[in-house]
């Protein structure tokens, strides 16, 4: 079978691309309620490509993994059946700064400030004096400014008697770098390759993984590129094997 809708799907992609950059308009495709031939598909995975970044809930039975593509921007989610955890019912492309079911909503980001602010409080002596200015860190990320925490000494006190993880993980397969949601929404904790945690990242997902203006810029381009570059391979191809 040949193509089929593959390349308007990539066409919708890019649209949504330039409607986030210019408009800050999210958008979703349901893929898998889409026709596709087999060759659809493939096309669509060698254009879109996958980048280092799993994303998956750390609870009982798995019900949504992310991946982010090469396209930035562009994140795949996949969720599962809660009868069966291997079987996927529903494939999204999400265009967004950030995968949403991997996205902190603002709500939960004001309930674990003010607990965050209490807990503080009734932990002052044995938290570093430093810890006040994740506080404010925090409110900042609030309206939108994430903010990453380096500080060791800072890091190392507040993950051993106060932030704990939570069932948010991200991995990034080419770093060996794992940044997990906390006890207090809206906090991140990154842990390095031998699981030491090393940073905070405030806000709601990871500001350095989100990407910037300039890189949705360049995602319009890069998609048409890619596109160009595989489109003969699959237009003379008609039996592809399976993986």
């Amino acid at each position: 079978m040949a193509l089929m809708n593959a390349v308007p799907l990539l066409g919708e992609i890019k649209q949504a691309l330039i409607d986030l950059l210019e408009k800050n308009e999210p958008y979703t495709i349901y893929s898998n309620k889409l026709p596709t031939t087999l060759e659809d598909r493939y096309f669509l995975q060698d254009v879109l490509g996958k980048g280092p970044l799993f994303m998956y809930e750390n609870v009982m039975h798995t019900k949504t993994v992310a991946f982010n593509t090469l396209i930035p921007g562009v994140w795949i989610e996949v969720v599962f059946s809660e009868r069966d955890p291997n079987e996927p019912i529903l494939e999204m492309v999400q265009v967004n700064y950030s995968p949403p079911v991997f996205t902190i909503p603002k709500e939960d980001i004001e309930l674990s400030l003010e607990k965050f602010e209490k807990d503080l409080h009734e932990m002052e002596e044995i938290l570093i004096p430093e810890a006040k200015k994740v506080l404010e860190f925090f409110k900042e990320a609030l309206k939108g400014k994430g903010k990453t925490v380096e500080e060791p000494n800072l890091v190392k006190n507040l993950t051993y008697y106060l932030i704990t993880d939570s069932e948010l993980i991200i991995e990034d397969k080419k770093s060996g770098h794992k940044i997990t949601s906390s006890n207090y929404y809206g906090i991140w904790i990154e842990y390095n390759p031998q699981n030491e945690p090393i940073k905070l990242h405030l806000g709601d997902f990871p500001e350095h993984l989100k990407p910037t203006k300039e890189d949705l810029k360049r995602a319009v381009d890069l998609l048409e590129e890619r596109k160009k570059h595989f489109l003969p391979k699959y237009q003379k191809r008609v039996d592809l094997p399976l993986l």
